[in-house]
């Protein structure tokens, strides 16, 4: 029984999956297996795959598409290891992200890891990191996904939260980490890019801007509408304001005008501040003063 299940989800990812693969045979630790699912992939997946076919440590699951979180779960349900780290299939770790994550949990007794990426888009690198917000964290999470990469978790906790949210097929990763904060689970903090994200266009998480925003609706009325429903008043401040931030985003993004006279009504009903009202008015009347 290995220490770490490293999953693999793959969608037609033939060109990059070799890559992400081979980044995790190459780690420093190396007390792992990698589980491979092949989420209804229509391009030469399995065929690829079959270099890695006398690695005993490499396991392949092949499933009708259900997304990316549901492939997801289902390599999480698969292990039988203590750890489960998630590895998109056009992705790479750093050779000791899985002995610096396994050794912190170890030291810390925490239930996941949460750590920087290195974006490479091109010749381009760029470190994202992860800044902590003041104050609670619940509400910290629910104004604004500022983990930026949580990806390594002990899996009796990440199941015990119920996994990933397959109705969710954008933003899925906060919704995971709002509940896994709101349930109490707490996380340590690698300050390191140890996860290298490729930028690709046409990928999910750079694809159609009007899907993410209809997902992101979807996680707000799902965790925010409910906390402010319960009668949690600052659950019902961080609502109106994350609503009022959705109808910026439908308004200049995707233009759709209606729907962003919807989050306005929405984030109004909630906190109906005269402040929130004009401050477009009074943003505009600055840029005015200063030109």
């Amino acid at each position: 029984m290995p220490i770490i299940s490293v999953v693999i989800p793959s969608f037609n990812c033939t060109a990059y999956i070799c890559s992400a693969i081979d980044s995790i045979l190459t780690q420093i630790m190396q007390d792992f297996d990698i589980i491979v699912v092949d989420d209804g992939s229509t391009d030469s997946t399995r065929e690829v795959l079959g270099r890695y076919s006398q690695e005993n440590r490499v396991r392949y699951i092949y499933q009708e598409n259900r997304g990316l979180p549901g492939a997801r779960n289902t390599g999480a349900r698969a292990s039988t290891a203590k750890y489960v780290a998630f590895l998109d299939a056009d992705d790479m770790l750093t050779p000791d992200a899985l002995s610096m994550m396994s050794d912190t949990l170890d030291a810390s007794g925490e239930s996941w890891c949460v750590t920087d990426i290195l974006k490479i888009n091109g010749n381009s690198r760029e470190i994202h990191r992860t800044e902590m917000p003041d104050g609670d964290l619940f509400y910290g999470i629910l104004k604004d996904d500022f983990i930026r990469r949580g990806m390594f978790f002990r899996r009796e906790d990440i199941l015990a939260v119920g996994l990933y949210d397959e109705s969710m097929k954008n933003r899925e990763d906060w919704d995971l980490n709002i509940r896994m904060i709101e349930s109490g689970r707490s996380f340590t903090y690698v300050p390191k890019p140890l996860y290298l994200y490729s930028w690709r266009e046409g990928s999910i998480t750079t694809g159609n801007q009007a899907t993410m925003l209809s997902y992101t609706e979807q996680l707000l009325r799902k965790h925010h509408k409910r906390l402010a429903d319960a009668g949690n008043l600052e659950g019902a401040k961080v609502y109106a304001e994350t609503m009022w931030g959705l109808a910026r985003n439908h308004f200049y993004m995707t233009r759709n005008f209606r729907k962003a006279f919807l989050c306005v009504k929405e984030s109004l009903a909630y906190d109906p501040s005269p402040r929130r009202l004009f401050h477009p008015v009074i943003q505009q009347f600055q840029r005015l003063r200063a030109n």
